[in-house]
């Protein structure tokens, strides 16, 4: 009997060559095992229980038509092949699509039907699918789903590779990569699911379930890759439809169903792998030796049978001598900046990803839309105020780069904010906005503050000077922040609405102030440090000793004052969820701060950081239900503040510039150099931006979709690239003008004047 083997890495994230190799040698001692590899490199071909080997080229060097002739004339000679490469079960799936006697891999339609992220082949499994988005969509819905599920997302490929994307700059920097990788954009995000990660590994011939185990993670590497394991017989309630999924697919090979349980018992899946898991010898120690079982259906001789030793397996590294047939090869010749090559999978798996795509174009896209469905376009929808307010420009008299004042948007804005506090105040408790002066500095979005009952919210004595410049009076004036005293010589000396101190140092410093008759405020409190969330602002509350400073800070201060509390946490920054809950800790924090300092709170600010969406689209109910459980668990609270920020600024301005020159590379690869740069636009790596062409013929707004060009700022700067993959409208030209929405924000006021002379 010959078994051919492939998948024989065994690198930090090891394929299960070796671990087939080791559980079929216990099945069947007399069996000629062949090693297939695609590289000498591969450190599993010297494994000593392994009788040949079968070296080919690379996957990108292979010639596919005639290996295919070969891999079936050794098939066809009686060989027995287990792949232990998800590609190359794909790529022989296509070479073989209803399968071989002797090819022990699953058919191309089993392949197709448990497709990341659906698996519909295992809808029938009590199992759930975690949340998912195709990356399809515009960058303006992608951002929208990680701040939806608190960052706390990956960004997935069609078949492996995952990552974290805890940030936007992170997001894009590895889709990218991915897209690099499996030479197509169609990717998707899912959300992350806690819980311990569990796996079902199955055997099957011809649709018959022959075999199955379940496997809890014990010990991971800090890739996430099992290390250690128990392992036990799966539930009968999971057994029955698994042999029904089997059976529906006519699968053939091994299988892995990779999952979650999450803390109510409930499996999440997070794929399924056509092929055995790198633990698959894990499973033999425990007496569940599925590599033999296969060959035994697929040959008719009966394995030898092992007793199992344990039920829990754990990994060790071993040094094996090498084989004098296949010498290591010359160490890599080192580059510039290099501090060692590469462990990645040398065999170049990643072209045989972009050969697949040329074979069938669809083998490698994952499930998102049903049969039918229209799939997104990429293009984010511009409301209807930007359209018109970007028509009201003369942009044949505009020197670019230029800010566009937004100008029906920002009024728009700050009048639904407007109308929101007046529908959520009381006789008992006033809800107010205030404006972040920090956010956008822009007296006419400071003076449409002002005309819409918003207070002023500075960090500065420069910022309140800029407030009373546009009319506020400075009863109408918060100031917070660690800054607050400079620059020298500014503090008013009428009463401000609010101060709030943002340490111990800050709040002696103002209560010595208060007592001299230098300032004065209707509302003096503290600004609180958020616990088990990072920041740099606040007074902490996670020490017994710290907290203690804190209460005897807050019975120094004057009584003749309102008592007030502020805490902030950007939202779009820990995700919207996690803003919730934060607010929950903050209110109950207050509660204790109140019995142990004996002082009730009467003014709550609440910052910020809100992405405009999560302001004003369907957040009505929750701000409401927030006011409610202050009023509940607050009941000395006379006035909510709160600090919408950037979701009044970011729309209200975009920024306009022209194409200064196009050039065309291989592959369709573009780069267009335009006369903006990171100086204008400084938050391109933390958020999306709605970008548009204006058509130089037409004059119509073309949205700008996603591509193989990067928009070049102007600068001298390596990482002046303000947009990657974009894909900008056909007939797009030198001195074409573009519009960059969403920048009214930091984009605006953290601007500088770099590159301009």
């Amino acid at each position: 009997m010959k078994i051919y083997v492939s998948g024989l890495y065994a690198g930090g994230n090891p394929q299960p060559g070796v671990g087939i190799v080791r559980s079929l040698r216990q099945g069947y001692p007399d069996a000629t095992i062949v090693g297939v590899e695609y590289s000498n490199r591969v450190s599993g071909i010297h494994f000593d229980e392994l009788d040949e080997l079968w070296i080919q080229r690379p996957w990108g060097e292979l010639d596919l038509d005639a290996y295919g002739d070969k891999v079936c004339e050794a098939l066809d000679a009686g060989g027995l092949w287990i792949s232990g490469s998800d590609l190359e079960a794909m790529w022989l799936a296509s070479v073989f699509p209803d399968g071989h006697p002797n090819l022990l891999a699953p058919p191309m339609s089993g392949i197709k039907r448990i497709t990341k992220p659906v698996v519909e082949a295992a809808s029938s499994l009590p199992i759930k699918i975690p949340t998912y988005l195709s990356t399809e969509h515009s960058d303006w819905d992608l951002h929208a789903f990680c701040r939806e599920h608190n960052w706390r997302v990956w960004l997935k490929g069609p078949y492996y590779d995952a990552s974290r994307t805890p940030t936007w700059d992170t997001f894009t920097a590895v889709r990218n990569a991915l897209s690099k990788v499996w030479s197509t954009e169609k990717l998707f995000l899912q959300a992350h699911v806690s819980g311990y990660e569990e796996s079902v590994m199955l055997s099957a011939y011809r649709g018959e379930l022959l075999g199955a185990v379940s496997m809890r993670k014990r010990d991971i590497t800090p890739e996430g890759k099992t290390w250690a394991g128990d392992v036990s017989e799966v539930p009968l309630a999971f057994m029955e439809p698994l042999r029904q999924m089997v059976r529906d697919t006519n699968w053939t090979g091994g299988g892995e169903l990779e999952m979650v349980r999450d803390g109510s018992d409930q499996l999440w899946l997070i794929e399924m792998n056509p092929r055995f898991p790198a633990w698959v010898h894990g499973s033999t120690i425990a007496g569940h030796n599925l590599p033999a079982l296969l060959v035994q259906a697929a040959s008719g001789v009966v394995a030898k049978t092992v007793p199992a030793e344990a039920s829990e397996f754990t990994r060790i590294v071993l040094e094996v001598p090498v084989r004098p047939d296949y010498p290591l090869p010359p160490l890599p010749e080192p580059f510039a900046g290099a501090v060692g090559h590469s462990m990645k999978h040398p065999s170049g798996l990643t072209a045989l990803a972009a050969r697949l795509h040329k074979i069938d174009p669809d083998m490698l896209d994952v499930a998102m839309a049903p049969d039918g469905t229209e799939p997104p376009n990429g293009l984010a929808e511009l409301p209807d105020t930007f359209v018109a307010d970007i028509g009201r420009q003369d942009f044949d008299a505009m020197q670019t780069p230029q800010y566009i004042y937004m100008e029906s948007t920002a009024e728009s804005l700050f009048k639904r904010a407007d109308d929101r506090a007046h529908r959520l105040s009381t006789n008992d408790v006033e809800v107010i906005s205030g404006y972040s002066i920090k956010t956008n500095p822009d007296k006419r979005l400071i003076k449409l503050a002002l005309d819409h009952g918003f207070y002023a919210e500075a960090i500065s004595l420069g910022e309140v000077q800029s407030a009373l410049e546009v009319g506020f009076r400075p009863d109408q004036v918060i100031l917070n922040g660690p800054g607050k005293w400079w620059p020298e010589g500014l503090m008013p000396r009428e009463t401000m609405h609010a101060v709030f101190c943002d340490s111990i140092a800050d709040l002696d410093r103002v209560v010595a102030a208060v007592a001299a008759g230098e300032m004065s405020a209707k509302h003096i409190g503290i600004r609180i440090r958020t616990p088990n969330i990072t920041s740099r602002f606040g007074i902490p509350l996670d020490s017994p000793t710290t907290f203690a400073k804190l209460i005897a800070a807050v019975k120094r201060l004057p009584t003749d004052s309102a008592f007030g509390v502020h805490f902030h946490m950007a939202s779009s920054h820990v995700g919207v969820a996690q803003w919730w809950h934060l607010f929950e800790s903050m209110l109950r924090w207050c509660q204790s701060i109140e019995k142990l300092s004996g002082r009730t709170i009467e003014m709550l600010d609440m910052g910020g950081g809100w992405y405009p969406d999560d302001w004003h689209e369907d957040q009505i109910s929750k701000i409401a239900r927030a006011v409610e459980r202050v009023r509940t668990m607050l009941p000395a609270v006379r006035q909510i503040a709160s600090e919408p920020g950037k979701a009044m600024a970011q729309p209200s301005m975009a920024l306009a510039m022209r194409i200064l020159e196009i050039q065309e590379h291989e592959d369709d690869y573009v780069e267009a150099v335009v006369d903006a740069s990171i100086a204008e636009i400084p938050m391109h790596f933390w958020q999306p931006h709605r970008m548009v062409r204006k058509c130089s013929e037409t004059g119509e707004l073309q949205p700008i979709g996603r591509g193989k060009t990067h928009l070049m700022g102007r600068l001298c700067m390596e990482h002046d690239i303000i947009a990657s993959n974009v894909q900008l409208p056909e007939g797009t030209r030198a001195g074409d003008l573009l519009i960059f929405c969403d920048a009214g924000g930091y984009d605006r006021s953290m601007s500088y004047v770099f590159g301009r002379g």
